[in-house]
């Protein structure tokens, strides 16, 4: 599917940023834990996760520029060890405004590392295995956060020293940058060659908006479910009578079904297409999504919807992403993948927030609602891409 060159640096950034996947899978729901122990609520959590996703989007804007003046390898390193100082310092105050300004410069971590990560993923395949290529990168990625509720379960352990070692964890990332090949500075994926056929290669952040809006919608579901499965699932599970590990295992069990199903949603995206594959998927969420309170620890029922829920709203970012690819080349990658960092800080912001103040009013059961609403608007999203698309097909038939 891909040269061997080619091959190597698509491991070398995946190995890299799957790393990430396993500090923040452990990093998040230990957050939340720790928080839940000295006697915060939701709605406190939920503002924790709001300060994450707040510095994200303020560093999305910032990544472009500063690949192109200092590279895509000094980014990535530094962003890395950021990640590190902003994740450790926790282990030694319990201020509040002190952790909202450490989660607010782990959320500047963050974005960078993926959209530069991402954009560099979707740049090296071609659009017939695009599907495949992008599932084998988020298989990867969520392989590791599937480890992180599990890292969690060890670290709490270790009270004295588990956010030091969750930080250090990031740092692991670092030689698989070292290893992928870097382009000199002022080129690169913002200056990428353009890529023949229809896609736009010089379109603004604006247009990028209007063009592909199911891209934006599915990536604030997905950031959104991302935040609420690591922060309230194992509170709601605790709250229905499971014990801590198995609370935390539910996490991981949703993350195990995004992992193991990617790589078969890829492929039925390329042999089906991907705005049919994309739809189902969104369907699927309205349909499952408000079963869960009823199936809290009912086995084996609860563990096989977990997995099954995984997969389906882990299909509907991996699409995202292939939308992504399938859309736009040169710049305009660059910006659609920055729009992506910055959708999913908004939605893992809005969506753990409201997710938040929603169980600190109504409950646990309620954890699900706001999930449904923005699978609900994912949904009629997907339709209009559709229409989009039809419509432009009959302009070319025409012409």
């Amino acid at each position: 599917m891909l040269e061997r060159r080619v091959w190597l640096d698509f491991l070398a950034v995946t190995f890299s940023v799957a790393l990430l996947g396993l500090g923040l899978g452990s990093t998040m729901p230990l957050t939340a834990l720790v928080l839940s122990a000295r006697g915060y609520g939701p709605d406190i959590i939920g503002w924790m996760a709001a300060a994450t996703a707040l510095g994200g989007a303020l560093a999305t804007f910032a990544a472009p520029s500063l690949t192109q003046a200092l590279g895509r390898r000094r980014v990535m390193l530094a962003c890395l060890l950021l990640a590190a100082a902003s994740v450790v310092p926790l282990q030694y105050t319990s201020s509040l405004v002190a952790w909202f300004g450490l989660r607010f410069a782990f959320g500047m971590a963050m974005a960078p590392l993926f959209v530069l990560g991402e954009a560099w993923i979707n740049l090296l395949p071609g659009d017939a295995v695009r599907g495949r290529i992008v599932a084998i990168y988020t298989t990867c990625f969520t392989s590791c956060q599937v480890l992180g509720p599990i890292l969690t379960d060890w670290l709490a352990a270790y009270p004295q020293r588990a956010f030091v070692l969750c930080g250090l964890v990031f740092l692991l990332g670092a030689p698989g940058i070292l290893v992928a090949r870097d382009e000199p500075r002022g080129t690169g994926l913002a200056d990428a060659a353009v890529a023949p056929g229809a896609k736009e290669h010089a379109v603004s952040w604006s247009g990028i908006v209007w063009m592909a809006p199911v891209i934006i919608v599915a990536t604030l579901f997905f950031a959104a479910f991302d935040t609420v499965t690591f922060s309230f699932l194992p509170l709601a599970a605790l709250a229905a009578g499971l014990g801590q590990g198995q609370a935390l295992a539910a996490a991981s069990l949703v993350f195990l079904g995004d992992a193991t199903l990617q790589f078969a949603v890829g492929c039925l995206a390329d042999r089906y297409g991907r705005r049919r594959t994309h739809l189902c998927c969104g369907l699927a969420l309205c349909l499952l999504l408000p079963l869960l309170p009823a199936l809290i620890g009912w086995s084996p029922a609860w563990e096989i919807y977990l997995f099954v829920l995984g997969g389906v709203a882990g299909g509907v970012y991996t699409l995202a992403l292939v939308a992504c690819g399938d859309y736009f080349s040169g710049k305009a990658l660059l910006r659609a993948s920055g729009l992506i960092a910055l959708a999913w800080n908004v939605g893992s912001c809005a969506g753990g927030a409201a997710t938040g103040l929603v169980m600190h009013r109504f409950g646990p059961p309620f954890m699900v609602t706001v999930l449904w609403g923005l699978a609900l608007l994912f949904v009629l999203a997907a339709l209009a891409d559709g229409r989009r698309a039809s419509v432009a097909c009959e302009a070319r038939a025409r012409a």
